[in-house]
């Protein structure tokens, strides 16, 4: 929604999208939108690809947009350029990161010096959790000047969505990099003492899961996995729905948006506790459990536990998931536009 009482919205995007991503863009249902043609550069970490995007000047377009306030996202080419554009048109600037100390513990020099560049610049910055917060106040941004307003996708397709789980049922979403622990999880399945099939939903660009079919079959496993490729829409929706268990066993996210996909269906979740999100959206104990991906006994006991549960933690849950709603979120970004 571009529009409002009080404010009028100009997305702009440094590109439509990346290799790595199979999403649809529904170009539809955006508005007042520009989308930058930006060089790509495609860095790999050892773990999984990081992507760096080198804008054109943006300067034309903040000029012919004349915006009072720029909200930006994280510490990009594009994020410093707009800083600088409104410190010397004498603008408002918000800062918006999901970022974390676990996250961002491998900085170098330049990234070092963008995100104090930016930090110490910002007039107000958004938390996208409660781990990227914390890791503001280390970068000594002020407490005042910081609102917390969670990552979420659109949940209420999921909250909808019927809990009909079948018994030993493992649902993993997402990409199959390295990053994403998904050898971990291999790892853990070999100690879990009763019947279970593993369903992957996500899809590589063919290394990595040829790797990890490999190491499946070297472990006599690949009977209990089913490759789903990327899914969305009902067929996503179907999956949840009858998974017992939800697993991310990540060696490293900023927050893991599936995890709030996984709350919202209504399923046990048993999270990394390298993924940032996941001490915002699991309470320990309740509706899932935080483990270390790399002890793989204690992986496969937390998912263990939850293997034969046709519980709807939905019902439990309710105040908790409530946080997660567009309109809630939304509420914390138009309380940093008001601030400024």
């Amino acid at each position: 929604q571009n529009n409002t009482e009080d404010y009028e919205f100009y997305p702009v995007y440094t590109n439509k999208t990346e290799d790595n991503r199979k999403w649809n863009v529904r170009e539809e249902r955006i508005f007042n939108t520009t989308i930058l043609e930006s060089r790509v550069l495609k860095l790999n970490t050892g773990i999984d690809h990081r992507y760096v995007h080198i804008p054109p000047s943006i300067t034309p377009v903040l000029n012919q947009i004349d915006p009072d306030i720029v909200v930006a996202w994280e510490y990009n080419p594009a994020a410093l350029l707009a800083l600088r554009w409104c410190r010397r048109h004498e603008r408002k600037f918000i800062h918006v990161t999901e970022g974390t100390l676990n996250s961002e513990q491998n900085l170098n020099v330049i990234q070092k010096a963008s995100r104090r560049y930016i930090i110490s610049r910002a007039d107000y910055c958004i938390a996208c959790s409660s781990k990227a917060k914390e890791k503001l106040l280390a970068w000594n941004a002020e407490p005042l000047h910081i609102e917390t307003a969670f990552l979420t996708v659109d949940i209420d397709s999921y909250l909808k969505n019927p809990r009909n789980p079948e018994t030993g049922r493992i649902l993993y979403v997402g990409s199959l990099a390295k990053r994403k622990g998904l050898d971990l999880l291999v790892d853990a399945l070999r100690k879990i003492r009763q019947r279970f099939e593993l369903h992957i939903a996500g899809d590589s660009e063919g290394e990595e899961k040829e790797a990890l079919k490999a190491s499946l079959k070297a472990k006599h496993l690949d009977h209990c996995v089913t490759w789903c490729g990327y899914l969305e829409g009902d067929p996503l929706l179907n999956e949840y729905s009858e998974a017992s268990v939800f697993v991310l066993p990540t060696r490293e996210d900023c927050f893991g948006l599936v995890l709030v996909e996984a709350m919202a269906a209504g399923l046990p979740i048993v999270s990394s506790k390298y993924a940032d999100g996941s001490y915002d959206v699991i309470k320990d104990g309740v509706n899932g459990d935080i483990v270390d991906p790399f002890d793989s006994t204690a992986l496969a006991r937390a998912i263990e536990r939850h293997l034969d549960s046709r519980t709807d933690f939905r019902l439990r849950n309710e105040e908790h998931i409530r946080q997660f709603l567009y309109e809630n979120i939304v509420t914390h970004y138009y309380n940093a536009l008001d601030r400024m």
